[in-house]
């Protein structure tokens, strides 16, 4: 079962954000995920306490490094297709790797200088864990909360200054969504979302779901299908990145 880890070293990039729309999108297509949640916060847990949580979908406190191979057990007995584990945000999230081996590890990058210097930062402590194991991590940013206008040139910034510091890029960025605001005040997924009348719901959800085939085909899950009309950083940008 493959193992995925987000972290970065500061908080407020989206993190919890993106490792939860990935366990929805796993969800939709009928994979069981266990999510560890080591984020001292508890934000996944407390997300996993609102109503209409899916059922595919486990949340398994893990407040210290400590706790995360209890909570793995814990999880197992479940017997899920996928481990997502949402780590604290700072330095000291990236312990994690001395508790599991991961078969890719996420930093989201919101697009401000300091995400930039952070994730470059959280890129730099990865490959540094894969050189004491004697075996790479793969590692790609994932850029987040991108606004749905942006200028083509803005992001072409960004993804240079990264590409630029050998940091790979996921094809498909999280957009800039009240959607998955949302998501930790009513709770649950998308149903839960229209149901509520969630403006971008839907949009939201196609956007989930061709960031889950990204990961998928990172994984060696083979070509993911995507849904029509999905949105993917070479749209943004104008231009492949």
């Amino acid at each position: 079962m493959p193992n995925v880890a987000f972290i970065s070293p500061k908080g407020g990039a989206g993190k919890t954000t993106a490792a939860l729309a990935l366990a929805l999108g796993l969800a939709e297509r009928g994979q069981r995920v266990a999510m560890i949640d080591s984020d001292p916060n508890k934000p996944l847990v407390y997300w996993a306490a609102l109503p209409n949580r899916a059922k595919e979908i486990s949340v398994h406190p893990a407040p210290t490094i400590q706790d995360i191979r209890d909570a793995v057990r814990e999880a197992q007995r479940r017997s899920p297709d996928w481990f997502i584990v949402d780590t604290e945000g700072s330095e000291r999230g990236a312990m994690v790797f001395a508790a599991l081996r991961f078969d890719l590890v996420l930093t989201p990058v919101a697009g401000s200088q300091l995400d930039l210097r952070e994730a470059i930062k959280a890129a730099e402590l990865v490959r540094a864990f894969g050189r004491r194991a004697g075996k790479p991590l793969n590692h790609r940013a994932l850029l987040t909360r991108v606004p749905a206008a942006l200028k083509p040139r803005m992001l072409r910034t960004v993804v240079d200054q990264l590409r630029d510091a050998g940091v790979q890029i996921l094809p498909t960025p999280l957009l800039e969504k009240e959607a998955f605001r949302a998501l930790f005040h009513i709770g649950g997924g998308f149903k839960a979302l229209e149901l509520n009348g969630v403006w971008g719901a839907e949009a939201a959800r196609q956007n989930i779901s061709s960031y889950t085939a990204d990961i998928i085909d990172v994984v060696g899950g083979g070509p993911a299908e995507r849904p029509a009309g999905s949105v993917s950083a070479t749209v943004q940008a104008g231009q492949t990145i």
